[in-house]
């Protein structure tokens, strides 16, 4: 759409350009001479400048699509080389973001492994610790 914005009103500045002027004169360049009217040079030479700009964006446009092509087949041989079941590792719940080779991931796993140490009171039920209850507020009288 922008390109459509910048390249609509030069055109019609160029034709109207070549409208105007049609009087046939002498053009030189270097040694070469014709005559020609300058709108129809004009016109000539933004065809040329288009051209010229449509085949180097054709090029840079050809080059990504070169790049994206060879991305896929990357991506596609990727793929073929992944196992069939994609199935993972079971990992701790809470150390699901560590890398699989971590020392915090092996550290834990073998934290869980290993059972814990009995108690030296091992028949004995241990009772929770006692707790403070919290000093209720007195009550105030309803008026």
């Amino acid at each position: 759409m922008i390109r459509l914005v910048i390249t609509l009103p030069v055109i019609v500045a160029l034709i109207i350009f070549a409208a105007c002027n049609q009087a046939p004169v002498e053009l030189s360049w270097l040694q070469w001479k014709w005559t020609s009217s300058p709108g129809v040079l004009a016109l000539l030479v933004a065809a040329l400048f288009y051209a010229t700009g449509s085949a180097s964006a054709w090029i840079v446009v050809l080059r990504q699509m070169r790049r994206a092509r060879r991305a896929e087949q990357e991506l596609r041989t990727l793929r073929a080389r992944m196992p069939a079941d994609d199935t993972v590792a079971p990992r701790a719940p809470g150390l699901t973001s560590a890398p699989a080779g971590s020392p915090m991931l092996k550290a834990y796993a073998a934290e869980v492994a290993t059972p814990p140490a009995p108690s030296p009171s091992a028949g004995v039920p241990e009772t929770p610790p006692a707790t403070p209850e919290a000093p209720q507020p007195p009550e105030r009288p309803v008026s």
